[in-house]
């Protein structure tokens, strides 16, 4: 058959056959990897990490040095199961380094100081009602009622339920530390269970790594680890994360794993027919790119030796003898037909990348029907295959609409399973969830063609890297042009004793590598190979011709264990093999490098085969094991079939509005059934997500909306419904209310929660839901329980200052890009202080989230990666520290002036990454950085402000501790304030103390489970807060902390108020200043000029200044304390400086005559305005949202016009009198001015000091009029006939006598704007107007003033009159002088230019004076 026929979907995997071949010891010591990960959003270099492998990417990171994880680590990479080996070492220390077995300790055990268990009471905090990510779950086969449950968390352990979720226990044992992936029984031993850890699986991050494979053979009561270990306990790389686990359900000791290590070391299949004792690999695969591996094997329900394994990227394998030997059986149709010269190969998937991860269903009635959830190309795919995998069908929806609910996490989340009594029904879910119903319809037919490999290795001698075909042979054209087009047949080279052949011997130039062309390789001679070709498509078979690559130029074919090395490339040649090798075709005439043997390699060649041999084998001569590699071409025929679609739930959309069983958390990992009569054919669905467990009630097809219950609750319509007790959150950061027992905490993918109506929390009380996203690092207020800070991912941050009840959002005031982990800290001493990070600094709120400034920290760019901290001193606020990275890429920072200025601390060795910064209680100069490597030191000390530092858990630069401290990574430190001896610190195994300043160091065994601790905090009521990552919320009660006061410190003062004083000849400032702290003396700054320095600041308390400054205008007002050397700023505060006017009894004004002195204007404008005569007073049109002068939240904003001319109250009525337009937002139908939904309004107000306002009318909108309504309804603009009268009073908000300033005020709230403010003709406590302006006296009509109105520069013009010098003199309205000067018109015509630019605009009158002619002009400047 032509090459021109195929079209071949290649889907190339390796069936394997194998004997025992057993794990012993093995050596990893130093574990380094250096290929790239491209992944999506954190952007490192060419990697790029987005959703969920961002948390992933992160782990990675701290453990890796490196943000670009890519790159070879900086340090050793820790080894699968390194976490169980430290908690025994730290526990058997914990015994006096006697043996036991039992890893649970006993009080009497502990025979030395602990200061935590002496003294500390530990206590489980919830959330009830907020559980973590689950994958694993098993409906234990002992309970017939199928309500007895254990699942695995991520972070949290195992758990347990005998009531269908109603309540759960712990059945950990100390592996709360782990992260679980699966869970296998067998149903002829129950008590019988195996456990699958690690997660880096998913993604191939190395990252949530796990530690192989437990079991319990007491229904879960203990675990052992039964995974391959070498002579020092660890798990072998390749072991280390298991994806599955299926046990026979009629042999409980012949069990299966699939298996994920490193990028290095591949993705494999395992069983073991003893319980686990031995393990023997089925099958292996190295990773061709960042995500292919065996990320599923599944076995049919009615046959357990009819597996099936999804290899991500690659395809499907199917075993038919239980798991033994593995083979594709086709897989046409699982992706779109390709090329049979794939560029990729045909090994890979060749599907130009079109999926990713595959997950796999099973029919209950029929082994060969197998259902696909295939992600890939942003888009979904569910497939069924009616033959075992060999064809695949793709399923539609009858109304044409596209799949979606893979297409955005499909590689994270991807499950699917099947109704166990139809299995024309199947459920499926990532996202979002969606059952189908395959329809009776023939469908659309194709024919397909793959080619199957299958390599048969049972000595695992072999490995390969790789098959090309056609064009991919070659660059260019190089294959089209030399290789004759030669016709495809079924290929087997087989290996072995006796199997031996000659073969054609080509050589490349020396040091060769990838690339080379095919022009370049040179014929030499036959040699004798230890293989033989055959064409297993002939009857009988015949033997082939072969040529291959002699990379090494030795004259023979040889392999090594290195692929990159092992380039002794394989040519099958569709030639019959002649045993005198005398084909000119390939060889020419014989001779070595002759011309005519250019390209004979490639003669009628079909593929080239890249062999290589496995880790640790060395190549001989002599006594090749056995080995196959089959290359057959497969052909059948496949459709596109119907499906009708039940959504199950839409938060995301999924063709609904996020009304179906909206109480289903998102992000779905494990759809199962549980069979609850087979005689009524009756079951329910269980379904594990990143929220937990949820399921069905019975039924014949159960999952209609409403269906769904998060597990132990029997209805329930959001995430987060007072449930079950399954207390598995993922917290990053956690804090306390102050004066309860009430918690906030921010978790992994669940937002951030707070106990906020239990005052008495406790593990069971559920948390209320505040911001959504991932939740972190959180705030409680230290000494305001109203108060209250939070934050999602990249800085998404909101602050609550009404005890919850109201969020404000942040974000948009930051100035850089956040970290995806959000960090932020406060202070003791300054409660209202918070301090974040982005990637060019930090973010500093002095009020708690009002208002933000952002000091930019040069250099801080290669500090700054997604996991940087921000730390301010626990002992003085006047230090902040912040940074991520510490060594030759980057600095930690430190600021001694309260974060206005930054400077790099002296690195520590060559460090990288780091997991968090952390203070001193009582030092504050002292500080401490965390990290996560191996073999390295854990937590450093500097007492200098960066100047030294030192290792407090005695690595030193050695590969062990030798004070105690474990080899793990740290999160989380702090220092007992009331004894600094004392610290404790977080780490992945849980609790570690030390009571002598860290000369040595124990573990804390008490209730807290041994649980990642990723923050401590100390708080009020002699609580320590910690944040746990799978456990919820925990506190240590300690009566020496419960009357804890932070250290006393000078603190800055505060401005409290700021006016402007009613002196008539001076400008003068009153203030108010708290005085915090005692100084030596105080400085009041305005606009960064000091006005003033006082020395009466003994005793602290509100103190009454006054400063004066030059003119009027905006100040910002800054107080200064002084004490022993050091300043204390304050704050800045805002004050406005009106111009000095003497206070009158009556004013007015048509806007027209204003010199611009007379109101002070916010967002409001003196001028003109189409459709109007002369100039008015106006705000903006529109005027501009809240939210689009970037204030974020419910916050509001307001314009503002005020006069600076005092009135002094008389008995006139009506007092203020105007005319107006006012087109604003109209309130809620109903509501009246104070009430929440009277959104915009205008008012009018007055105000004796200028900082405390009045209404003097209730504010109002477009709905005062019915005609403003009409233009606010219509989007309107304003005109003449809309303009109304308004009368106000002063009276009775104030005396006569008194002396008040009038403002007028426009709010606006965050979103709808209308037309805005129009104001004319107001008077004052005046009945007639006076005469605005002074009019034209006509002396001479040939004198013009020209441009009127102008913009400042204008001329004056005589035209044959007025003979001689004329003086011009210029004044404002008030009289006073703005330009005098003698024109010169001595022959009677002349033109003179006049600057008045830079006066304010308004009403100017001009007076030209020669003898007794006089004529005045009246000039407007706008």
């Amino acid at each position: 058959m032509l090459r021109s026929l195929y079209l071949f979907l290649l889907f190339i995997t390796i069936s394997t056959s194998c004997n025992n071949h057993k794990h012993d010891n093995i050596q990893d010591d130093n574990i380094l990897d250096s290929r790239k990960i491209k992944k999506k959003s954190i952007v490192v270099g060419d990697a790029k990490f987005d959703g969920p492998e961002k948390y992933m990417y992160y782990h990675a990171a701290v453990k890796h040095g490196n943000i670009d994880i890519s790159e070879p680590s900086i340090h050793k990479q820790y080894r699968p199961g390194y976490k169980d080996i430290e908690l025994d070492k730290a526990l058997k220390r914990m015994k006096n380094n006697s043996a036991f077995t039992n890893r649970s300790l006993t009080e009497e055990d502990l025979s030395f100081s602990n200061y935590a268990k002496d003294n500390a009471v530990f206590t489980e905090r919830g959330p009830y009602n907020v559980p973590g990510r689950t994958r694993g779950l098993i409906v234990d086969a002992s309970d017939p009622t199928g309500n007895t449950w254990i699942t695995g968390s991520i972070g949290g352990g195992l758990w347990k339920t005998t009531d269908e979720g109603v309540t759960w226990n712990s059945i950990s044992n100390d592996m709360d530390h782990m992260a679980i992936s699966w869970i296998a029984q067998s149903s002829s031993k129950p008590s019988t269970i195996y456990v699958g850890t690690g997660e880096s699986w998913v993604r191939n991050l190395d990252a949530i790594g796990g530690a192989g494979i437990y079991k319990s053979t007491d229904s879960g009561e203990t675990w052992t680890n039964i995974s391959p270990k070498d002579q020092q306990g660890y798990v072998p790389l390749e072991f280390s994360n298991i994806s599955r686990v299926i046990v026979d359900p009629d042999n409980s000791d012949i069990v299966l794993v699939s298996t994920y290590g490193s990028r290095n070391t591949g993705s494999r299949i395992y069983r073991s027919d003893d319980g686990g004792s031995t393990w023997n690999e089925r099958y292996s695969i190295a990773y061709a790119n960042s995500i292919t591996g065996v990320q599923q094997i599944i076995s049919a329900p009615n046959d357990f030796n009819i597996q099936y394994a999804a290899v991500n990227g690659i395809g499907v394998l199917r075993s038919e003898d239980g798991g033994i030997s593995w083979s594709n059986p086709g897989g046409i149709g699982l992706a779109s037909t390709v090329p049979y010269d794939n560029e990729d190969g045909i090994m890979s998937s060749g599907a130009g990348g079109t999926f990713g991860r595959l997950e796999l269903a099973v029919s209950h009635q029929n082994p060969n029907t197998v259902y696909a959830g295939v992600n890939g190309d942003d888009a979904s795919y569910l497939k069924v295959s009616y033959d075992g995998g060999t064809t695949w069908n793709m399923l539609r929806n009858d109304d044409n609409t596209e799949d979606d609910w893979l297409s955005s996490l499909g590689w994270w989340g991807n499950t699917i399973t099947l109704n166990p009594f139809n299995d024309s029904i199947v459920y499926y879910g990532s996202q979002d969830a969606a059952k189908a119903r395959v329809l009776p319809d023939a469908g659309t037919k194709f024919s397909g063609n793959t080619s199957k490999v299958t390599f048969s290795n049972p000595s695992q001698y072999f490995d390969l890297v790789n098959i090309w075909g056609g064009s991919a042979l070659g660059s260019n054209t190089e294959w089209e042009d030399n290789s004759e087009n030669p016709e495809f047949v079924d290929v087997e080279i087989r290996f072995g004793p006796n199997k031996t052949q000659k073969a054609y011997r080509f050589s490349v130039p020396e040091g060769s590598t990838s690339g080379v062309s095919h022009a370049n390789y040179s014929y030499q001679d036959v040699v004798e190979v230890p293989f033989e070709v055959w064409n297993i498509s002939a009857d009988p078979e015949e033997q082939l011709t072969v040529s291959f690559r002699d990379n090494n130029n030795d004259g023979k074919f040889n392999l090594v264990s290195d692929y990159t090395e092992s380039r002794e490339y394989i040519f099958p040649q569709n030639v019959k093999y002649d045993p005198n090798m005398q084909q000119s075709d390939i060889n020419g005439d014989g001779t070595p490098e002759n011309a005519s043997s250019t390209y004979g390699q490639l003669y009628k060649s079909m593929y080239l085969i890249w062999p290589h041999l496995q880790a640790g084998k060395f190549w001989s001569d002599v006594g090749v094991p056995e080995a196959s590699i089959k290359i057959e071409l497969v052909i059948a025929d496949y459709s596109t079939l119907k499906k009708s679609e039940q959504i199950l739930t839409n938060y995301y959309g999924n063709g609904g509005d996020r009304s179906v069983n909206p109480n289903v958390h998102v992000d779905h990992h494990n759809f199962g059934t549980i069979i609850d009569s087979k005689t009524d054919s009756t079951f329910r669905v269980y379904l594990t997500t990143d929220g937990g467990v949820y399921n069905t009630v019975s039924g014949k097809d159960p999952g209609s909306d409403g269906d769904f219950k998060q597990a132990g609750v029997t209805n329930n319509s959001s995430w987060y419904t007072p449930a079950g007790g399954y207390n598995t959150t993922t917290f990053y950061g956690a804090d306390k209310i102050t004066g309860v027992d009430s918690y906030i905490g921010g978790a992994q993918d669940n937002g951030t929660h707070a106990s906020l109506d239990d005052p008495n929390t406790s593990a069971t009380t559920n948390y209320n839901y505040l911001i959504g996203g991932d939740g972190f690092e959180v705030i409680a207020h230290y000494t305001d329980s109203d108060k209250m800070f939070g934050c999602f991912q990249n800085n998404g941050c909101f602050y609550s200052h009404d005890g919850g009840n109201t969020w404000v959002g942040v974000r948009n005031e930051f100035v850089g890009s956040g970290p995806f982990i959000s960090r932020n800290s406060t202070s003791y001493q300054l409660p209202d202080l918070i301090v974040t990070i982005d990637n060019l600094g930090v973010n500093i709120s002095e009020d708690f989230g009002l208002n933000w400034n952002h000091t930019t920290i040069a250099g801080f760019g290669n500090s700054f990666w997604s996991g940087a901290d921000v730390e301010v001193s626990q002992a003085n606020p006047r230090y902040i520290w912040a940074g991520g990275r510490m060594g030759n890429v980057g600095d930690i920072f430190v600021s001694a002036d309260y974060g206005q200025t930054f400077s790099p601390a002296i690195d520590f060795d060559n460090a990288g990454t780091i997991t968090g910064l952390y203070s001193h209680p009582t030092e504050d100069s002292t500080a401490y950085v965390l990290f996560g490597f191996k073999n390295y030191a854990k937590i450093i000390e500097t007492k200098d402000l960066g100047q030294t530092w030192t290792d407090i858990t005695g690595f030193n630069g050695s590969d062990f501790s030798t004070t105690g401290f474990p080899d793990v990574a740290v999160y989380s430190f702090l220092v007992m304030p009331h004894d600094t001896n004392i610290m404790w610190a977080g780490t992945e195994i849980g609790l570690f103390e030390s009571t002598d300043k860290g000369q040595s160091w124990h573990k804390v065994v008490s209730d807290l489970p041994n649980v990642n601790i990723w923050d401590m905090k100390i708080k009020d009521q002699g609580q320590v807060v910690l944040s746990t990552y799978g456990r919820g919320i925990w506190t240590a009660t300690l009566d020496d902390l419960k009357n804890f006061v932070p250290k006393p410190v000078t603190l800055p003062p505060t401005i409290l108020e700021a006016s402007q004083s009613d002196r008539e000849d001076a400008y003068e400032i009153n203030l108010k200043v708290d005085l915090t702290s005692v100084y030596d003396s105080l400085e009041i700054f305005a606009n960064d000029v000091k006005r003033g320095t006082f020395f009466d600041t003994d005793p602290v308390g509100e103190r009454d200044y006054m400063i004066g400054v030059d003119d009027f205008g905006d100040y910002s007002l800054k107080a200064v304390g002084f004490r022993n050397g050091l300043q204390y700023p304050s704050k800045v505060f805002e004050v406005i400086v009106n111009p000095v006017l003497a206070p009158r009894t009556e004013y007015s004004t048509t806007f027209s005559d204003l010199v611009g002195d007379e109101f002070y204007l916010d967002r409001f404008r003196i001028g003109t305005q189409g459709g109007f005569e002369g100039r008015q007073l106006h705000t903006e049109h529109p005027y501009a949202s809240a939210v689009s002068q970037g204030i974020g939240g419910n916050e509001g904003y307001s314009l503002v016009a005020m006069l600076n001319i005092p009135i002094i109250v008389t008995d006139f009525t009506p007092s203020i009198r105007f005319n107006e337009i006012a087109i604003v937002e109209t309130g809620t139908a109903g509501t009246s001015y104070g009430d929440y939904e009277f959104w915009d309004y205008v008012i009018v107000e007055a105000s004796k000091d200028g900082s405390y306002w009045k209404e003097i009318v209730d504010g109002y909108d477009a709905d005062a009029h019915s005609d403003w309504r009409s233009a606010y309804n219509s989007g309107a603009f304003g005109s003449p006939d809309l303009i109304k009268d308004r009368q106000i009073n002063f009276k009775p908000h104030f005396n006569e006598g008194d002396t008040v300033k009038v403002r007028f005020r426009l709010y606006s709230d965050p979103l709808t704007v209308g037309w805005g403010w129009m104001i004319d003709d107001l008077y004052i406590q005046k009945e007639t107007p006076v005469v605005q302006g002074i009019e034209y006296t006509k002396l001479d009509e040939n004198i013009t003033v020209f441009p009127n109105p102008t913009v400042g520069e204008f001329g004056i013009k005589f035209n044959d009159t007025w003979r001689g010098d004329v003086r011009c003199q210029i004044t404002d309205v008030f009289g006073r002088p703005v330009y005098s000067n003698i024109l010169d018109n001595r022959n009677g015509s002349s033109s003179h230019g006049i600057d008045i630019s830079s006066r304010n605009d308004g009403l100017y009158l001009i007076q030209l004076i020669q003898g007794d002619k006089k004529s005045m002009f009246k000039l407007i400047k706008e």
